[in-house]
């Protein structure tokens, strides 16, 4: 019976609607063989089309950097937004670096910063919630970390079913599990089991959410990283990955858990966690993912910046 599914899913991939994800799996395969510099200045290129090709989203990214940085010069706010979208090309080659590049490899261009802080939380014999925001090192951050401790992950799924399946079937061969964000459960369940879990909170959400400052604005912000926080009496350890200069790799910037946390206020509680990924987004502003309209939501009555 599996024999005869997986027989019925790969024919499912194989029609012609999917070839060009076939080739585009095919291109990504091959970057990864070259050299890290290579690999950066191919990116860095994509990065330079997308900015080009499309306006609507660049008028975006000036928005969000103009409001998170409103004494910027022109010049200022223009090399931000062209190094976060070469930022952005980059990061393509490195899902696939995730996916399928050896783990001696990755361990060999990856050093960790503050491990102490992780290692205290999970003496303590509870589950720890890796709280980070949406870098262009995303994917292979998570992946990066999962090196160096079992590694669950919430991620939201893709659109496309083909992109899914495979990122799907990836995150899970090297971490202990890929949670969709809509398991609740299976969330809960890694964090009460004392498994480190990553987590990023910090895109527009409609529901569930509290107001909160946030990199110059008011953001929506999930409420749910402290109400797991509570519910699994789990600690939270912000960390983000970031990609080092010309080819060297990656360094892992651990950094010590939240105080006081969760404080049962909801708006005290997101806060804290916007606080906590802002000061990240500050030390490496260039690869955070500046694309996204992080405000679209806004109280009522108050418009979108957008």
């Amino acid at each position: 019976m599996r024999n005869k599914e997986s027989d019925l899913q790969l024919q499912r991939w194989l029609h012609p609607k999917y070839w060009g994800m076939w080739l585009f799996f095919a291109f990504l395969r091959i970057i990864t063989l070259l050299p890290l510099s290579w690999i950066e200045t191919i990116g860095g290129f994509l990065g330079w089309l997308v900015y080009h090709l499309a306006p609507s989203r660049r008028r975006v990214t000036r928005i969000n950097i103009q409001q998170a940085y409103p004494d910027y010069s022109e010049n200022e706010i223009k090399k931000l937004i062209r190094a976060s979208y070469r930022s952005l090309g980059i990061s393509i080659f490195e899902m696939a670096l995730a996916w399928w590049a050896s783990r001696d490899y990755l361990r060999a261009h990856c050093t960790v910063e503050g491990m102490e802080h992780l290692e205290k939380a999970l003496a303590e014999g509870k589950g720890v919630i890796m709280l980070t925001g949406h870098f262009s090192t995303l994917e292979i951050g998570g992946i990066l970390m999962a090196l160096y401790t079992p590694l669950n992950a919430v991620y939201k799924k893709a659109h496309n079913p083909m992109f899914n399946t495979f990122m799907h079937f990836y995150r899970n061969k090297h971490l202990k599990e890929a949670i969709p964000n809509t398991n609740v459960r299976g969330f809960i369940k890694g964090l009460r089991n004392g498994i480190a879990t990553w987590y990023a909170p910090d895109q527009d959400f409609t529901q569930n959410i509290v107001f909160a400052p946030f990199l110059g604005g008011i953001a929506g912000t999930l409420t749910s990283t402290a109400k797991m926080a509570e519910i699994s009496d789990a600690s939270v350890v912000p960390f983000y990955p970031q990609r080092l200069d010309k080819g060297k790799g990656y360094k892992l910037v651990i950094l010590p858990a939240l105080e006081n946390f969760p404080s049962g206020d909801q708006i005290i509680d997101a806060t804290t966690v916007n606080q906590a990924i802002e000061a990240m987004v500050r030390q490496n502003p260039e690869q955070y993912a500046w694309i996204h309209k992080r405000f679209k939501t806004q109280p009522e009555g108050q418009a979108s910046i957008y």
